[in-house]
């Protein structure tokens, strides 16, 4: 935080004068309002639920000399009446930080340099790469504590280098509201380099590589290729590959690759997925610093810590838009993952509405049926201490 508000600091410092008191001027407001209720129904432990209204309030000044300074406030309040007590242990986390509290805390502040093809941007972002990415699936997004190059110069090819040093948001751990390291204590931030090409008509491909201190090397490549089968039909088909190399005994170590296939007709695109992971004994591989890439990721469940994972997905979409009903989206979708060195299975089933209702307006509602198999699931009493468990998650968001 310090760090971050002292960059800014210099910065504003290094651009006083009249043109700059124009640059703030003619700075922009922008933002969200957000509510979201999310309730999980445990097949052993007790159900929870819990309700938020928050949001994000950014400011982002005019540009100046090719630069720009842009400062955001995440809050998410809790509505004490709909969320469940904590001592009772009815209340869920998910929207708060620790112990269902409510949170505020400067999501984003950055610098902003671009000039011609080349930008970088320096302090709190929101940054979205394979192994690091945004995930706005609770109240925020994830964002970083970073500072990322682009050059976009050459022809239909984008060139990406950085370094990630901490973040915050869901996928960060407890406090949501916390900067952290990337992987607990010990990490001291991770390099970042990155290149997305599509010189091929119809061929997007990428590659990373993520050098995250004590913890692993990490490669990660995909591409994707588009089909027009005719005026109402298209194909995409993709595939990718990753590779985990350990550093300090971190455990995070192996080999994943994935493949899909979606067929588009007319107002419905129907799809199916696979990954596969190898790993020697008590290694995984894992999401990064987010919801990860792979491509049988569901609302729950993804392969991340999972040891020689397979996992299978099936999904269906229907764009309502040709029935009269612009912006409104349901899907379906089936995954199956096992691991058979952990002796787990486990089953989930999702269904999803998404209603862009304007520009301004849109709402989400989710609702995720997870069915754990798992064989070793029983203590000493002979009683479950796991089986899966139902989450509804609703949100509705103003953007302005």
């Amino acid at each position: 935080m310090k760090k971050t508000v002292m960059i800014s600091l210099v910065a504003v410092a290094a651009l006083q004068g009249a043109s700059f008191d124009e640059a703030f001027k003619a700075g922009k407001v922008s933002g969200q309002l957000r509510t979201a209720y999310v309730s999980q129904d445990n097949a052993v432990d007790t159900d929870t639920y819990g309700t938020s209204l928050g949001g994000q309030l950014k400011y982002e000044t005019d540009t100046w000399n090719d630069l720009k300074i842009g400062v955001s406030a995440y809050i998410s309040q809790k509505l004490g009446f709909a969320t469940g007590d904590v001592d009772q242990g009815k209340a869920n986390n998910d929207l708060f930080a620790n112990n269902a509290k409510s949170y505020a805390y400067v999501g984003e502040a950055y610098v902003d340099y671009s000039a011609n093809d080349f930008s970088l941007r320096v302090g709190r972002q929101l940054i979205d790469t394979p192994l690091a990415d945004t995930d706005d699936i609770r109240m925020h997004p994830n964002t970083f504590e970073a500072a990322i190059a682009t050059y976009s110069g050459f022809d239909k090819t984008k060139l990406v280098a950085g370094y990630v040093k901490r973040f915050a948001g869901y996928d960060s751990g407890n406090d949501i509201s916390e900067f952290k390291r990337l992987d607990g204590a010990d990490s001291k931030g991770a390099a970042v380099f990155g290149i997305l090409n599509e010189s091929i008509e119809n061929l997007a491909v990428q590659g990373w590589y993520y050098g995250i201190d004590n913890v692993s090397n990490a490669f990660y490549t995909d591409a994707v290729y588009t089909l027009s089968l005719s005026e109402t039909m298209g194909l995409e088909l993709s595939a990718q590959a990753a590779n985990f190399s350990e550093k300090q005994a971190s455990a995070i170590d192996g080999n994943v690759y994935g493949v899909s296939a979606a067929l588009n007709v007319g107002a419905l695109t129907l799809g199916a997925a696979c990954n596969k992971a190898s790993n020697d004994d008590g290694k995984s591989i894992v999401n990064g610093f987010g919801g990860g890439p792979y491509f049988t990721s569901m609302e729950e469940m993804t392969i991340d810590s999972m040891e020689d994972a397979s996992a299978y997905q099936l999904s269906a979409e229907l764009d309502l838009a040709d029935a009269g009903i612009e912006g409104l989206k349901l899907s379906a979708l089936y995954g199956s993952f096992k691991s058979t060195p952990m002796d787990m299975k486990v089953k989930e089933t999702d269904f999803i509405a998404v209603y862009e209702i304007n520009e301004a307006l849109s709402t989400e509602v989710s609702y995720a049926m997870v069915d754990d198999k798992n064989k070793n699931i029983f203590d000493n009493s002979g009683t479950p201490d796991d089986g899966g468990y139902d989450r509804l998650l609703v949100r509705l968001n103003y953007t302005f």
